[in-house]
């Protein structure tokens, strides 16, 4: 799943792939990780998400796009959930120029 965070990653594809029915995978998955495939995957774009955050050159339209998410309000809407600020917000306390100054 890591492999394919910019595209759409189905769970009945990765059920189907591992020979297992999706509820069986998704409560394998949960029992190993603790947590859900799906929280899992979107944990995972928000950390990618975390990394392109600090190339301020990167539109996070772009960024949004490239880490799977269907648009930039959707990355925004999430982002803000998991982490407590905004991408933007974010992208401005772990700049490079703001890491160096600490």
């Amino acid at each position: 799943m890591r492999e394919r965070l910019a595209s759409t990653v189905s769970i009945a594809d990765i059920a189907f792939n591992c020979r297992l029915s999706v509820n069986y995978f998704e409560r394998a998955f949960s029992n190993s990780v603790g947590i859900s495939p799906y929280a899992w995957l979107l944990e995972q774009r928000v950390a990618h998400a975390k990394d392109f955050l600090r190339i301020s050159a990167i539109p996070i339209v772009r960024i949004a796009l490239d880490c799977g998410f269907t648009d930039q309000a959707h990355f925004t809407n999430t982002f803000s959930r998991k982490v407590g600020v905004s991408p933007r917000a974010w992208r401005n306390r772990h700049s490079p120029t703001k890491e160096a100054q600490r």
